[in-house]
């Protein structure tokens, strides 16, 4: 009887995309995937958002407030500023502080467009249509309106602009829209990776997710090849470059140098976002394919909590392990300067020691390449499956341990 209710209270959970988008274990996934990818992205504000503090010109680096201070002193000079208020882009404000009330207001419209999904297409229909008619009639509501009463009340044809008598020269009414939309198109243009990020995440779509971490690494791409200095010595892009000597690693237990700590960061965030946004497409789907008998069953819903449960706790173990995999590649060089050491008193040995080569980012990203083909090369050697399923299965026997104490403690009043 005890189990009959149990499996009555369990079947109240189904697997239809209603119930999913409710449970706590996809809301940690959505939840984990959006923390990651804003924190990737204030990462990457904070590595490639400065300018070369010699000449404080524009640079193409990741910080908008540059690009749109830049446009705000030109307009200035003819009498103009830009539509939207310095609060709401970040302007003025240093620091983080730049990104904060993009980001926020960028969540809200993700949030609203989420919730609209959740709409009959009809009203999906008619709210795009009014949204899209709001901005044309913004854009050039008033321009036609002028246009229309001027010749209206002038009696004659005549163009919108070019004109000898100012109040015939109604273009200067598309002016201000035209800014706006400028302005929303140049921060679209750098919080390109959160807004597709954060709708393919809520939004559950894949394509979304590939085009904010493939905007990403554009960005960086980018940025590393304007601010090489071979390009820098010859074309001014003003980028503050990174440091290309690595210095002393005192950074995780002394794994890492602190130059490498916010690459490191980047690159893990940007592994978390994306396992994390996947996953969640990717169970979504799986139950969103199973036949409608399944989807109320019991069991199926006990063994996707199951698969939920696990892949929260494999992304964290994975998280850590790849981070100290990668660590102990960025320290690899250094051992090898240590291995070097041994045969003190040759004179190749010395050599080895004394190598820049060493110290440069190439040294370390080839030294790190070594030990990671070496890494990788030990799964044939080693049964990672084997190992890992040991551990998991010794972590689900402890849990079963401390259920059955807890139950027998709570039985024994």
């Amino acid at each position: 009887m005890a189990d009959e209710v149990n499996l009555q209270g369990e079947g109240q959970t189904s697997l239809h995309l209603r119930s999913l988008r409710r449970k706590w274990q996809v809301l940690a996934l959505q939840i984990t995937a959006t923390i990651s990818l804003v924190w990737m992205y204030i990462m990457v504000t904070r590595t490639y958002g400065s300018c070369d503090p010699i000449d404080a010109a524009w640079c193409p680096a990741v910080d908008h407030t540059i690009t749109l201070g830049v446009l705000d002193q030109y307009l200035v000079s003819i009498d103009k500023s830009l539509p939207l208020p310095d609060w709401m882009i970040g302007m003025g404000n240093e620091g983080d502080g730049r990104y904060w009330m993009p980001l926020l207001i960028i969540g809200v419209i993700v949030a609203g467009w989420t919730f609209l999904g959740y709409q009959s297409m009809k009203i999906r229909r008619r709210v795009n249509l009014g949204i899209l008619s709001v901005a044309l009639l913004y854009l050039a509501g008033l321009f036609l309106i002028t246009w229309l009463f001027g010749m209206i009340g002038s009696f004659s044809l005549y163009l919108p602009f070019g004109q000898d008598e100012m109040n015939r020269n109604h273009v200067e009414y598309l002016i201000g829209p035209l800014l706006l939309y400028i302005e929303l198109f140049l921060l679209l243009i750098y919080f390109l990776p959160v807004f597709t990020g954060l709708m393919g995440v809520w939004r559950l779509s894949k394509q979304q997710i590939t085009w904010s971490v493939g905007s990403t690494i554009v960005y960086l791409g980018i940025h590393s090849l304007l601010s090489y200095e071979g390009v820098r010595s010859s074309v001014e892009v003003n980028l503050q470059a990174l440091p290309v000597q690595i210095g002393e690693a005192t950074e995780w237990g002394g794994l890492i140098a602190p130059e490498i700590v916010p690459l490191l960061i980047i690159g893990l965030l940007m592994m978390i976002f994306l396992e994390s946004g996947s996953a969640t497409i990717r169970y979504m789907q799986y139950a969103f394919k199973l036949p409608e008998s399944c989807k109320k069953d019991p069991e199926y819903v006990r063994q996707f909590d199951n698969i939920l449960n696990s892949h929260l706790k494999h992304t964290a173990g994975m998280t850590f392990f790849v981070g100290l995999v990668t660590a102990l590649a960025l320290k690899f060089d250094d051992l090898i300067v240590d291995l070097m050491s041994v045969f003190e008193g040759t004179q190749w040995s010395g050599q080895v020691e004394e190598s820049l080569e060493l110290q440069l980012t190439y040294g370390t990203v080839i030294s790190a390449l070594i030990f990671v083909i070496f890494v990788a090369g030990m799964r044939y050697i080693i049964p990672w499956p084997r190992i890992s399923g040991l551990i998991e299965k010794g972590l689900n026997q402890v849990n079963g341990t401390v259920r059955a104490t807890n139950s027998s403690t709570v039985e024994e009043p």
